[in-house]
């Protein structure tokens, strides 16, 4: 699997789908096919480990055949990648980028390959 970001990477755009209420965690979508649909960039959310930007996206995991509406992702990484993107489809696998001295990998979007590629695409077509 490649190892390149791809915040970069422009993908096909496909009819708008509906979601669900539950709430995901990246961990939990770790190696994962997604396409992620940032809807909006949200300043200055008070949470409890201070205040934070974060992205309000759509995610659908193409791995796991689910939807995820209305989610709010704040690690730095994706926020940085996801916020020229809004009201595009970001497509992508879930993983780790390579950690700084005294941090944790962020979390990243790797490039998919052709056949998550077409994964996508069926899946979006069938919601």
């Amino acid at each position: 699997m490649a190892t390149a970001n791809i915040f970069d990477v422009e993908f096909a755009s496909f009819d708008s789908a509906g979601g669900s209420d539950e709430r995901i965690k990246l961990s939990e979508l770790e190696g994962s096919v997604v396409v992620m649909e940032p809807s909006e960039y949200v300043e200055s959310i008070e949470t409890m480990h201070g205040v934070s930007d974060a992205i309000k996206t759509t995610i659908h995991n193409v791995s796991g055949g689910r939807t995820y509406a209305d989610q709010l992702l704040f690690q730095r990484a994706m926020v940085a990648g996801l916020k020229g993107k809004i009201g595009q489809r970001v497509l992508g696998v879930v993983g780790r980028g390579n950690a700084k001295a005294g941090k944790s990998a962020p979390w990243v979007l790797h490039v998919a390959n052709e056949s998550q590629k077409q994964a996508a695409a069926d899946y979006l077509g069938k919601i």
